[in-house]
């Protein structure tokens, strides 16, 4: 009766959610029918590009009304820092607020990087209030569930089948060891590895023994020192003690060899950040490690308008100032268009982001095609737009209380842009080389130079596009 009630009061919220200019109605739908018809685990940490694929729908559709979603409260959200060593979540944060350039992984005893790009998954989970899940308190769970449908990313890949079902088949055992307590494990230890979620990990010989080798290891907290040995094959028999004053769940498993780790599709951190619902929605949930957190991968966009101070000249400071105003619009219409996000506006000048630079190219190509039919409907070149792309490794970081970037990928950005013209793409050639960019600008008119810029000691490779009245590109 309490899960209707709750279903039935969400149902009525619905419309607060469906009444959003630019929310699809079909996304909103199958949302109200996970809520109504999934199990509990359904309902929990819900991966919204599997979601999407899993229905046919727009993956940006479906993560603007997740983001929208959570807006409202029908969903929480979170950050799963993943360790890329075995695939534990390590950290689950609320907000990016929280966040921390590294973080310790107790399973393999290591400290960890945080890889927006990579192993930094977002994932959203149907709020308590909305519908209730056994899996919102984790520790109500038996060990098995609480390991392989909590404790492991679901999104992590071994050999092509899920981690979670690759550490069950060479499991051990799994238990929940109360505060202060000690548990006994006996194991037949099998060539390879024999190995303990917190830490310790046995190397095992081929050569086997029938004599019982005795181990003694206790968990006093994160940072609890691993504990490494050699023994031959057959029976152990291990004492494990929990020093904390919380429960502490212990698995022990049979690894026939190291396993390398492979990803599914996720909604990575990166994505997120350069997602613009989540920017004009959350615009205080900023990055506040000193450190900035690592982006293995963005594309900037850079652009600015030739002759602007002329502009202000002809013009006059009200028109010039609409007329700026009005091409920041039109760029922002290609830069969600085509999945990226406006970080911020420097004076005349736009800084936008990507996560895949064949993006970046198609919003930069609608852009001059935006201008330009800008420009004919004035019948005069008001805009001539200069734009510039590069990508690469950053930083993400907070400047003047909001989202921002830094690093050398940043500067590069800048600096090829510079060097752009009116109604002008520069772009690096790392851009150019990657996959699918050599499509995009098949059709164009390129030129190709080697240039110097401030700040860079080797040469760098640019290609020009010039744009010849292009019509928006889809």
């Amino acid at each position: 009766m309490a899960r209707n009630t709750r279903v039935a009061r969400m149902g009525a919220d619905l419309g607060s959610l469906r009444s959003l200019p630019g929310l699809d109605a079909v996304a909103i739908d199958a949302f109200a029918e996970l809520i109504d018809q999934g199990s509990d685990r359904d309902v929990f940490r819900i991966n919204p590009v599997r979601f999407a694929r899993d229905r046919g729908i727009d993956e940006r559709l479906v993560v603007d009304m997740f983001l929208h979603a959570r807006k409202l409260g029908f969903v929480t959200m979170e950050w799963l820092f993943v360790c890329h060593g075995c695939g534990e979540i390590v950290e689950s944060l609320a907000s990016l607020t929280s966040a921390s350039a590294h973080f310790f992984c107790d399973v393999c005893s290591a400290d960890r990087r945080a890889d927006m790009s990579e192993f930094v998954e977002v994932v959203f989970t149907i709020a308590a209030s909305v519908r209730g899940s056994q899996f919102h308190d984790p520790w109500s769970l038996d060990p098995k569930s609480y390991f392989f449908e909590y404790r492991f990313d679901s999104n992590s890949l071994v050999d092509g089948r899920p981690l979670a079902e690759h550490l069950e088949s060479c499991l051990v055992t799994c238990t929940f060891v109360g505060a202060g307590e000690s548990v006994t494990i006996e194991a037949d230890a099998k060539p390879e590895y024999l190995w303990f979620t917190n830490g310790p990990a046995l190397t095992v010989r081929p050569e086997r023994t029938e004599v019982v080798r005795e181990f003694e290891f206790s968990y006093s907290g994160t940072h609890t020192a691993g504990f490494r040995a050699e023994i031959d094959a057959g029976p152990v028999r291990t004492l494990f003690t929990n020093r904390t004053s919380h429960p502490y769940a212990l698995m022990v498993v049979n690894l026939p060899t190291e396993y390398e780790l492979e990803r599914g599709a996720f909604l990575s951190g990166a994505d997120v950040l350069s997602n613009q619902t989540f920017l004009d929605l959350f615009a205080t949930e900023t990055v506040v490690a000193g450190e900035g957190l690592a982006v293995t991968r963005l594309a900037f966009v850079f652009t600015d308008l030739e002759s602007s101070t002329g502009m202000y000249d002809r013009m006059g400071d009200m028109r010039a100032f609409d007329v700026v105003r009005m091409h920041f619009g039109l760029l922002r219409e290609s830069v969600v268009r085509h999945s990226g996000a406006v970080v911020k506006t420097i004076g005349d000048a736009v800084m936008a982001t990507f996560v895949e630079p064949s993006d970046a190219v198609l919003a930069a190509i609608d852009m001059l095609a935006r201008v330009e039919e800008f420009n004919a409907s004035q019948s005069t070149d008001l805009v001539r737009l200069k734009v510039g792309i590069h990508w690469g490794a950053c930083l993400a970081v907070t400047l003047n209380d909001r989202l921002d970037y830094f690093g050398q990928t940043v500067n590069l950005a800048a600096r090829v842009q510079s060097l752009a013209h009116g109604n002008e793409i520069v772009m690096s050639s790392d851009v150019v080389q990657h996959a699918g960019v050599g499509e995009i600008v098949g059709g164009l008119e390129e030129t190709q130079a080697v240039v110097q810029v401030r700040g860079i000691e080797s040469d760098l490779v640019v290609h020009r596009l010039k744009a010849s009245r292009p019509k928006s590109v889809n």
